[in-house]
């Protein structure tokens, strides 16, 4: 993990919470960010979150096996 997480605030700017799975964490954000609030509804239903997801956890986040979530940082 390296050692900015070694720091209290190197541990809270990184820590996300706690998730059953990726996915979960990836829906989440989306809701938390409004990412979907300025499309219009009958669009809404095509957006990818699968693919949202894989790039999510490719580059800015990572879930340990025990389901927590942390930012690259």
């Amino acid at each position: 993990i390296g050692t900015r997480y070694a720091t209290v605030e190197g541990f809270e700017e990184a820590y996300q919470g706690e998730y059953d799975s990726e996915k979960d964490f990836a829906y989440q954000l989306v809701d938390d960010l409004g990412y979907l609030d300025q499309m219009p509804e009958s669009l809404q239903y095509y957006f990818d979150y699968e693919a949202f997801t894989r790039y999510l956890f490719s580059y800015d986040y990572f879930m340990t096996e025990s389901g927590y979530v942390f930012r690259n940082i």
